[in-house]
């Protein structure tokens, strides 16, 4: 049974995350996210950078992630693939919700390589963006 790790989750989901989400979410929301092809491309940019920055912290902090963190860089790619073949950007809101359940793991679970802060930002921010990409399609 895994254990849960109540100081990960209050770090994460608590003020230190809510203020990483602030900044975190003006850098990755701030360009127009939808309704032409500049904010299409930006959403496809967005995923695979939020996939991308987890192998960055387990190949610098802990390479004993480097697997886990490769498989979900890519299943990142093959949603870009499937959003980028179909034309449907529903697929990206839900690789991003994904990236949040994937987020929560890491702040249920306490995962050390990736700063928890950081972790609960990125729940806050995948999942504004998955709601900004609902609502605009």
């Amino acid at each position: 049974m895994v254990k849960v790790s109540t100081k990960a989750l209050k770090t994460g989901l608590g003020i230190r995350g809510i203020v990483g989400a602030i900044v975190l979410g003006a850098i990755c929301l701030f360009p127009p996210l939808f309704g032409n092809a500049t904010g299409f491309l930006w959403a496809l940019i967005l995923l695979f950078v939020a996939a991308l920055v987890y192998v960055i912290f387990s190949f610098v902090w802990d390479k004993r992630y480097l697997p886990l963190t490769n498989i979900q860089l890519l299943v990142a790619i093959a949603l870009l693939g499937i959003t980028i073949a179909t034309g449907q950007v529903i697929v990206i809101a839900l690789g991003l919700c994904a990236h949040a359940v994937w987020d929560l793991w890491h702040l249920a679970t306490s995962k050390r390589y990736v700063p928890w802060w950081y972790a609960g930002a990125c729940i806050y921010v995948d999942l504004a963006a998955a709601a900004l990409i609902i609502l605009k399609r």
